[in-house]
């Protein structure tokens, strides 16, 4: 199971291409094998990019996923297209023609009037609108994806905003809150508390805007091999965020006068990289059980170094198969030696070469 703890998502940590994938594309080359579809704040579609569209003619895509769902994007036109793009519009990308979107987002930032070409184009996945709206209401002992579905069609479902609620996507979860408190809390805040509460859960917004409230998966979903999907791997491990023992805090304080209800420890982790401590603060809604029981899984997370690898340049023009930032990846290396690791971004690039990819990797 991978916790995280409570800590606040925001556009400018998360917005951003990465770096290592080809970005440059000689003018006179031209992007095939893809079309992007604009449409409008009301849904209604306005025009076509691609390779056979002669006003607006791109030379740059790139867009993202993380496990909140489609991240950054941007794209670059050598002319203006003959159908406006401003604020809010929204950005379909179908690489490969495909009838489903890979990546849907909305446009942010948009070239200034009067500014000579390249003409480019950024902006962000749906998740980014949570921030957008604010939750207010009181729970108490009710099913944690009872309360996420309450504040979706209540303070989120378009016309709100333009995400789309599915309550196929909210899945259910085995925790009872006991008692939680909204006033004026932005929803992606919400969400996050209530993901934590959940224990092994994410959320995010996915390519077809649809919201997602479900427990993360651990399933191996793709197997690379070094020399066949991929030529270099960058593996690193980073032994500086270590935490075995972790004291649990609480918002009550004890009989004893402190606030800490109790503590977790890994001997293991101990033994290996000597006593390295924390303090922990407990989500509220906890009792003191599931406080330390909260504390364990959070141990789980920090008793053993982070392992972190990127693949660059993977080329997709052969399998054509989306890759998402869900479940673990298996990699295989030159020796043999195999890491399996969550998928924590894909970031895209299509260029006239075809479509590669850079994958971030994370035990």
């Amino acid at each position: 199971m991978r916790l995280r703890e409570l800590f606040r998502l925001r556009e400018t940590r998360l917005a951003g291409m990465r770096t290592g994938i080809p970005t440059y594309v000689p003018p006179l080359l031209t992007i095939r094998g893809f079309k992007i579809i604009v449409y409008d704040t009301t849904q209604e579609k306005v025009g076509e990019l691609g390779a056979d569209i002669k006003n607006g003619r791109l030379s740059e895509v790139e867009f993202e996923f993380s496990d909140f769902g489609c991240g950054a994007f941007s794209f670059t036109l050598d002319s203006l297209p003959s159908f406006p793009i401003s604020y809010r519009t929204r950005i379909d990308i179908h690489p490969y023609f495909d009838d489903t979107p890979w990546f849907s987002g909305f446009v942010q930032t948009i070239p200034k009037a009067g500014q000579k070409p390249p003409y480019r184009y950024t902006g962000f996945g749906f998740f980014e609108q949570l921030d957008w709206v604010l939750a207010t209401g009181s729970y108490q002992a009710i099913e944690t994806n009872l309360i996420v579905q309450d504040i979706m069609e209540t303070f989120v479902a378009a016309p709100k905003t333009q995400i789309i609620y599915n309550a196929v996507k909210i899945g259910e979860s085995e925790y009872s809150t006991q008692d939680i408190n909204f006033d004026h809390v932005p929803v992606k805040d919400a969400m996050q508390q209530l993901a934590v509460i959940a224990e092994g859960y994410e959320f995010g917004v996915d390519n077809l805007r649809e919201f997602y409230f479900r427990a993360i998966s651990t399933d191996i979903a793709y197997h690379f091999w070094q020399g066949k999907q991929f030529q270099n791997i960058e593996i690193e491990e980073d032994p500086s965020m270590v935490r075995n023992k972790l004291y649990v805090k609480s918002g009550k304080l004890q009989t004893d006068g402190t606030n800490i209800i109790g503590e977790v420890h890994d001997d293991p982790s101990i033994n290996a990289y000597g006593l390295r401590e924390e303090i922990i603060t407990a989500p509220d809604v906890l009792d003191d059980a599931d406080a330390l029981q909260w504390g364990g899984e959070i141990l789980l997370d920090k008793q053993d170094p982070v392992i972190r690898a990127t693949i660059a340049d993977v080329l997709f023009d052969t399998t054509k198969a989306k890759i998402e930032a869900s479940g673990k990846m298996r990699v295989t290396i030159y020796d043999g030696t195999e890491y399996e690791l969550f998928i924590k971004q894909v970031s895209y690039s299509i260029t006239a070469a075809g479509i590669v990819a850079q994958i971030d990797l994370e035990s």
